[in-house]
């Protein structure tokens, strides 16, 4: 099948590159005629299940047109009837998305990881408070801008508070077991989801292992997360909390809303941020290599990463 031809225009707008592929549209860079401005446009491809992406579409972006918070990919317009397909415009961020971290050797510090976390909880609270549930947050669908700033983007999985939407949807190592399960939604799965966003990007690894979809699907239903001070030993007590009770599997033990969870892991931000510790020194490394750094921090006071280098980094 030959590729699809990449649009000229579409209104008032631009095209200038493909920039991006999803299971049912393209993403381009365009530029508004008027203004200049860079945008992103997602445009739905042609298939036998057009209507049916058209409708998930237009439920998109009646949901995120509510949404005005500066740490949300800003909704601008859509055209539900061009010919060539319908397609929305966002606010273009230049930016990379935080699957770029969330690998062991590409951890970032956690003083960033902390800020991350903390932005795009405001940016679920406030989503929260206009009764939407995002349904997908990971590390993908977080923007980090060179100045710092965090965008939470992709609401194509959103639904209202209190559904449970037409199918389940999301993504595995990041869904909470009421939304794997299909029931009513509230803010309480998204606080899951964020949780496990937090534990990839600390540790490079997903809350369970699983050697297929199957027993993935049983980890979330029924398995606690891994516990994370297995991948990385040296986290506070606080932080360590705050994470566990974001992940629990009973929804009426995990925090209640957003205001409470902001306002724990603001206290164990503060933690971090005001200790002596160097949280960072196991960063990047294996479960293996930590210990030996521990022995070495243990026998001698002191830890650098070139005496590393040199001696005790482990063959694996």
């Amino acid at each position: 099948m030959p590729e699809a031809t990449i649009p000229l225009r579409l209104g008032r707008y631009s095209i200038v590159e493909q920039i991006g592929v999803g299971a049912s549209s393209n993403v381009y860079l365009a530029i508004e005629d008027s203004s200049f401005i860079s945008v992103a446009i997602k445009q739905l491809r042609h298939s036998p299940r057009m209507e049916a992406f058209k409708r998930l579409l237009a439920h998109e972006v009646e949901l995120a047109g509510k949404l005005h918070h500066k740490n949300i990919v800003r909704f601008i317009t859509a055209d539900m009837n061009e010919k060539s397909g319908a397609y929305t415009v966002m606010e273009y961020i230049k930016g990379v998305s935080l699957d770029t971290h969330q690998h062991t050797e590409t951890l970032l510090p956690i003083n960033k990881v902390l800020a991350i976390i903390e932005q795009v909880a405001n940016a679920l609270q406030h989503a929260a408070s206009q009764h939407v549930v995002h349904r997908d947050v990971k590390p993908e669908n977080i923007l980090l801008m060179p100045n710092g700033m965090t965008k939470l983007t992709d609401f194509g999985c959103a639904i209202a508070t209190g559904e449970h939407g037409a199918m389940v949807a999301g993504s595995l190592a990041y869904m909470s077991p009421e939304q794997l399960d299909g029931l009513a939604l509230d803010e309480r799965a998204d606080i899951y989801s964020l949780g496990a966003t937090l534990y990839r990007l600390l540790t490079g690894k997903n809350t369970f292992t699983a050697d297929n979809e199957f027993d993935a699907r049983i980890a979330v239903l029924n398995y606690p997360a891994y516990p994370i001070r297995s991948y990385r030993p040296e986290l506070p007590d606080k932080l360590v909390e705050v994470i566990q009770r974001a992940l629990l599997k009973d929804v009426e033990r995990r925090y209640p809303n957003w205001e409470a969870f902001i306002h724990a892991f603001g206290n164990a931000a503060h933690e971090v941020r005001m200790s002596h510790i160097d949280y960072d020194v196991y960063r990047g490394f294996s479960p293996n290599t930590q210990r030996r750094i521990s022995d070495q921090l243990s026998a001698t006071g002191r830890f650098s990463l070139s005496d590393l280098s040199r001696s005790i980094m482990p063959r694996e």
